[in-house]
């Protein structure tokens, strides 16, 4: 066994932050939180996504009417979350926090979406000719007093997913 040198300390782990990728998330930081306090600040990516909800009514209308309604929504985070898993499986961990921030913009549109369900105040593509999703699912359901309640509770599951997407993103630009 060799003497160990008083005057050297343990080896501290370096930690090396790539500021493009630090950079990055601050600024989704601000956009997300921006958004979250208010909608409209979400600005370009709500219409990709609302491309993504449609297609999923066209997709899920196979299985039946209460299904394809709710496949616009299925749709709008099957999408984000298969492509956040596939990043985390491949162990790119990054790019897996920048899309579950992703997931957290579309469960924040879902959120809007279903406190709406009663007022019907959105605009819908379609316009007035068309059934709203969540009046028709809440409907079904016996939920339909409920909108507002249950559309909070997805809010804070979205503040609280894009909380854990931004310190990941974090992280991983400093451990990646």
């Amino acid at each position: 066994m060799t003497p160990r040198n008083p005057n050297s300390s343990p080896q501290q782990p370096k930690i090396r932050i790539d500021l493009g990728k630090a950079g990055f998330i601050f600024l989704l930081a601000i956009y997300g939180f921006r958004g979250a306090m208010d909608y409209d600040n979400f600005l370009f990516i709500h219409n990709f996504d609302l491309i993504v909800h449609e297609a999923g009514h066209a997709i899920f209308r196979l299985l039946g009417e209460f299904i394809m309604f709710l496949g616009g929504t299925l749709m709008q985070l099957i999408v984000p979350i298969g492509i956040t898993v596939y990043f985390f499986i491949r162990q790119e961990r990054y790019s897996g926090a920048i899309t579950l921030f992703w997931v957290s913009i579309n469960l924040f549109d879902v959120s809007r979406y279903m406190k709406d369900a009663r007022t019907q105040f959105l605009p819908l593509l379609g316009g007035e000719a068309v059934t709203h999703d969540w009046f028709y699912i809440f409907g079904k359901l016996n939920l339909l007093q409920a909108d507002v309640a249950i559309g909070n509770f997805v809010y804070v599951v979205a503040f609280m997913v894009y909380m854990v997407a931004i310190a990941l993103g974090f992280y991983y630009s400093c451990h990646e």
